[in-house]
């Protein structure tokens, strides 16, 4: 047996591998399907403690098929989502209290859904045609049929919000916004990011920019939050002008598009740069990095998840990075860990 077919440490001989590799889809859709159906509710109170339960009790509150439900749950356990004591009573471990809707729940829901996971039996055909995967399974881009179907289009910001959540308290911590007076959060989604920036830097005005149906939701959030007075949202076209800023912010929007559109985008920003109070402004870009060699990288499966609804979307290298800054009358500055596998890269005005 050749040890190079195995990851480092791995003690598995090939098949059992792969085959544990192609479990994978299973164990996806259990913790999916535990997120639509309010497990993690059920097992946390209103004040945050754990609240063990029984089978019967869970099927009851929840409204499942006893017998059906215990058999997700024993899945669950086994991967250390859920313990189970000696009563029978199934609780929370720290990993499944990421399924609550406060955490990674709505993100964990989005991901079970058919829209999102259909596309993914058609990645044969999308690498052998070229097109996206979710067009071969929808006959629409994903943003036009997001638009027509509200159901969707809401399921789908909540999930990428959850995503969202963690990285905008990271953005906030990370970067100095202290000698900036106006962002503009391009591609803001519910203006998650633009909430947590907005607490970080109570002088900063913010601009998040968006498609006018998502604006609005953002613009109620941004009301509800009471700080309206500072955070406004507004609907248009991202290859149109943008509003004029010191600071812009395009979180995981760039890897939505070719080199050519990308370029577009960020020279939009570069065209409505204005200085800081103490220096020159700032493009801000939040995205994965690939990873050069060959070895195990997130971003390469956000690659393909790029192929999978967007087609022209697609992860890129910092050397690829750094040319579509220059393109666009940028330069690649600063690149900083963020969270996870995500990075900040940094671009300011070319001179």
């Amino acid at each position: 047996m050749n040890p190079a077919y195995l990851p480092p440490g791995d003690p598995l001989p090939p098949e059992e591998h792969l085959l544990r590799l192609l479990g994978g889809k299973w164990v996806t859709a259990a913790v999916s399907a535990a997120a639509r159906l309010g497990l993690a509710e059920q097992l946390i109170d209103a004040e945050g403690a754990d609240r063990p339960a029984d089978v019967a009790t869970l099927a009851g509150a929840m409204g499942c098929d006893g017998p059906a439900l215990e058999r997700l749950l024993r899945v669950l356990a086994g991967e250390g989502l859920l313990d189970l004591d000696d009563g029978g009573r199934y609780r929370l471990t720290p990993l499944g209290r990421q399924l609550h809707p406060d955490a990674l729940g709505h993100l964990a829901a989005f991901v079970g859904l058919p829209f999102m996971w259909d596309p993914w039996a058609r990645l044969a055909g999308a690498i052998r045609s070229g097109r996206t995967a979710f067009e071969l399974a929808y006959g629409s881009p994903l943003y036009p049929y997001l638009d027509g179907d509200p159901e969707a289009h809401d399921v789908y910001h909540r999930g990428v919000d959850a995503f969202t959540r963690h990285e905008a308290r990271a953005l906030a911590e990370r970067v100095d916004l202290s000698d900036h007076r106006r962002l503009v959060d391009v591609g803001g989604g519910l203006g998650t990011a633009s909430l947590e920036l907005a607490r970080a830097w109570p002088h900063l005005e913010i601009v998040l920019f968006d498609r006018p149906g998502v604006a609005e939701q953002a613009a109620a959030r941004f009301a509800e939050a009471g700080v309206a007075d500072r955070c406004r949202a507004v609907g248009g076209d991202f290859f149109g002008p943008l509003p004029p800023a010191d600071v812009y912010l395009l979180k995981h929007v760039v890897h939505n598009w070719d080199d050519p559109a990308a370029t577009r985008l960020l020279a939009g920003c570069r065209a409505g740069l204005t200085d800081a109070a103490e220096g020159p402004g700032m493009v801000l870009v939040v995205e994965g990095i690939l990873l050069p060699g060959v070895r195990r990288d997130p971003t390469r499966l956000l690659d393909l998840e790029m192929l999978v609804l967007r087609g022209a979307g697609r992860e890129r290298s910092k050397g690829a990075f750094r040319r579509l800054f220059a393109d666009a009358g940028l330069t690649l500055g600063t690149t900083w860990p963020l969270a996870g596998a995500t990075r900040l890269l940094v671009g300011r005005a070319r001179v």
